[in-house]
């Protein structure tokens, strides 16, 4: 093969020695490691840690029973409609299938029994402490299932009767499953409520309605009844429960 000429040789030479230099330049480079880069480091995405356990949200609330309330005697009743003589004249009651009906009759402390639920209100003289009532009026009704009827608004359930006492839980103030202490006096009242229907709303009973009023008229959401006291009782209230005098 014939020689190669000495300009193929520098040619050659020159090449090697580029190599050579570009090798050295990779190798002695600054180093490609993630720690020492310019570049932004790598971030690996860590999925959320799950949610914690939400609070169970609170169960559905009573049904409501109306912010207006009327009493009076019964003076007649016709088609749903209920007329009413009131102590400052009149009134207008109508009901409907869905109105809840109950019935108050006249008890006394013994009656009151531990797994009742009671509704009590103050004395107006006592300012109530939370955990502590002194009792004017205590209605009282039998639990359903273990469960008092919301739309009556009975707010406590008896644990115990003793002497003058009745300790109730979840009544008052302090919460839900607050215990409270409700204090009865001679002059303290005690009804019994029971549920009933439509067909005992008659003349001549005295008969207390929560509802909404509407052009002068209470559309009833509850009817609790009563008998009347006999007349000749100037001072007389009506002991009917209802929302706006309980506490």
């Amino acid at each position: 093969m014939p020689a190669l000429s000495k300009t193929r040789w520098t040619q050659i030479a020159i090449g090697t020695v580029i190599v050579f230099i570009a090798l050295c330049v990779a190798m002695c480079g600054p180093s490609h490691n993630s720690s020492n880069s310019g570049a932004p480091p790598t971030v690996t995405a860590v999925p959320p840690s799950a949610a914690p356990s939400a609070v169970p949200p609170p169960g559905p609330p009573p049904p409501p029973v109306g912010k207006d309330y009327v009493e009076g005697m019964v003076q007649s009743v016709s088609g749903g409609t209920i007329a009413l003589r009131t102590r400052t004249g009149s009134a207008t009651v109508d009901y409907t299938p869905e109105t809840r009906v109950v019935e108050a009759t006249p008890a006394k402390l013994t009656d009151v029994t531990p797994g009742s639920c009671v509704n009590v209100r103050a004395t107006p003289q006592s300012a109530p402490a939370p955990g502590a009532i002194t009792a004017q009026l205590v209605t009282f009704t039998a639990s359903a299932d273990g469960k008092c009827p919301p739309p009556a608004g009975f707010y406590g359930t008896v644990a115990s009767v003793s002497g003058n006492t009745i300790a109730v839980t979840g009544l008052g103030p302090g919460g839900p499953g607050a215990p409270t202490t409700v204090t009865v006096a001679d002059s303290t009242s005690y009804l019994r409520q029971t549920p009933s229907d439509a067909q005992a709303i008659t003349n001549g009973k005295c008969l207390g309605a929560n509802g909404t009023q509407d052009g002068g008229v209470l559309h009833a959401m509850l009817i609790s009844l009563q008998t009347c006291p006999p007349m000749g009782h100037p001072h007389h209230h009506l002991h009917l429960p209802h929302l706006h005098l309980h506490l």
